[in-house]
């Protein structure tokens, strides 16, 4: 897992072009926060990719024009093990319809 932290000025669709540009490579991406910083923006991501990935990630983002910095990380497997405990459960509803669905097939 990799962390990366994208600053940006935010400007109509610039947080989408950040996201779409994992999304059109078919990354997931398991982890998300954005939040205002100073007078820009950041978002946090969290990702599962190898070094060329990295690179090629990076160069899209710093082309984005609102983008004012990037920072990848160093890969991070432990964060990914305690990432889960922080991370919000699915409401029960959800659950149960889930277990129903398993059950009639």
């Amino acid at each position: 897992m990799h962390i990366f932290h994208v600053r940006y000025r935010n400007t109509q669709g610039t947080l989408m072009r950040i996201l779409s540009a994992a999304s059109r490579r078919g990354i997931d991406l398991p982890y998300v926060q954005a939040e205002p910083v100073e007078h820009a923006h950041k978002v946090t991501l969290l990702m599962d990719v190898n070094p060329k990935q990295v690179g090629q990630l990076c160069r899209d983002w710093r082309a984005i024009v609102d983008v004012v910095d990037v920072r990848p990380g160093a890969p991070i497997k432990e964060l990914w093990d305690h990432a889960h405990v922080g991370m919000p459960h699915p409401p029960e509803s959800v659950v149960a319809a889930e277990i129903s669905q398993a059950a009639t097939a």
